[in-house]
């Protein structure tokens, strides 16, 4: 038996990318406590998360070099009874940053947190180069600083968060660090992976900042763990194929665009063609109010429909791998699309005013003749061109070629933006 064990594991992506490695079944292990699953010993391969990668080590009979310098498992290989262990979080971390062109040789590196995986990373940094290692936490110990002693990093060039801070399903804590005041700062690397994007990613490339997350790390050091399991090589192309196929299966494709221009229809192929759940924001509004969308209209007015499209976009866009067809109006507010943009991909369906005019608005509370539909357009038109992250312009309403457009534009952007 292969696995992964931890206390909470609802946020992990291992089970995907050990059983695309590798044919053999791979399982999420819960574990309230170790010991009687050490003593049974019933696995031939394991990977540890949090909280248990320094407590594993008192199970262990062989334990890797890197491990004595970090004090960290989070592989754990069965011979005959006997147990090695490893750390495959340092080669998965050293990997990201050659990735992301992130060189922190002769850098100040902040490291958030104090845990197993800061130690990991303390022990890369100062591998490779880097000048100065500052780690700050909530509750420091030794040379450690606390988190609000800002004046203390403002030098920092390179910030690695190194705790689960903003991971699913917290994906909206407060951000641990206020980055705007770290004026020397470069780039931030972010060790969660679900959420795709944190809202200490979004704030970064808000600033400009070079952001990444933790995804990558975990690929490769899945792909290293799987090498030990097996016995076997891969080579890097191996991790960056896992890497975009993971990414392509877990992430949501969400479709905005005016009313009428299609977006209901195309999420639907698309969650067929991609195995993706199907969410259409307004009929999950409707479901959970038990009323119609006019009739929220009617009895509550625009702003409280607002307010309940917010939430369920809130609510909705937490979950990984759907397809996800919006109300025209979701632009309308930036926290939706920072909601949707922390799993997705935003792809606006742009139809001409003059095709929208040919087009019977059934059952639309703010169309109701051809000067609305002309406010509408000139009031949104500008924000969903804002906000996505690919344009399918619809001039030619051929849906299967409008389909393969799509398709086309979703592989480039995860091999370009996302990788």
């Amino acid at each position: 038996m292969f696995g992964l064990i931890g206390k909470k594991l609802s946020h992990s992506f291992s089970k995907e990318i050990h059983e695309i490695l590798h044919s053999e079944s791979y399982n999420l292990i819960e574990l309230p406590q170790l010991d009687s699953f050490f003593q049974s010993k019933q696995f031939k391969g394991v990977n540890v998360t949090i909280p248990y990668k320094e407590e594993v080590i008192k199970y262990i009979d062989v334990i890797g070099d890197t491990v004595k310098k970090t004090n960290s498992v989070n592989t754990i290989i069965n011979k005959g009874g006997f147990l090695y262990g490893y750390n495959t979080d340092y080669e998965g971390l050293k990997y990201l940053l050659k990735y992301n062109n992130i060189d922190i040789k002769n850098k100040t590196v902040l490291v958030l947190g104090n845990g197993a995986t800061s130690r990991t990373v303390e022990v890369l940094c100062n591998d490779l180069g880097t000048k100065k290692i500052i780690k700050a936490a909530r509750s420091p110990k030794g040379n450690e600083v606390l988190l609000s002693s800002i004046d203390t990093f403002k030098g920092a060039h390179i910030l690695i968060n190194a705790t689960p801070s903003g991971m699913y399903p917290n994906n909206y804590d407060e951000l641990l660090i206020n980055l705007e005041v770290l004026n020397e700062l470069e780039a931030v690397v972010d060790l969660v992976y679900n959420p795709l994007e944190t809202r200490l990613i979004t704030k970064a490339k808000s600033l400009n900042i070079i952001a990444v997350n933790g995804l990558m790390m975990l690929v490769r050091q899945a792909v290293k763990s799987c090498e030990l399991f097996h016995n076997q090589k891969y080579n890097d192309s191996k991790t960056i194929e896992i890497y975009r196929k993971i990414l392509l299966n877990m992430i949501n494709v969400i479709l905005i665009g005016m009313p009428m221009s299609g977006k209901s229809y195309y999420a639907k192929a698309l969650s067929g063609i991609y195995n993706k759940q199907l969410v259409d924001i307004d009929k999950q509004i409707v479901s959970d109010k038990g009323m119609y969308i006019p009739e929220i209209f009617k009895d509550s007015g625009e702003e409280d429909f607002r307010k309940i499209e917010t939430n369920t976009l809130m609510i909705v866009s937490k979950t990984l791998n759907q397809a996800i067809s919006t109300g025209g109006g979701t632009v309308l507010n930036a926290n939706n699309i920072d909601y949707l943009k922390q799993n997705g991909i935003i792809i606006f369906l742009d139809v001409p005013l003059e095709e929208l005019k040919k087009m019977n608005p059934r059952n639309r509370p703010l169309l109701k003749d051809m000067n609305s539909l002309t406010k509408l357009y000139n009031d949104r038109h500008h924000l969903y061109l804002k906000y996505a992250d690919i344009i399918i312009n619809k001039t030619d309403m051929d849906e299967n070629h409008i389909l393969n457009m799509i398709e086309v534009k979703i592989n480039e952007y995860i091999n370009t933006k996302w990788s």
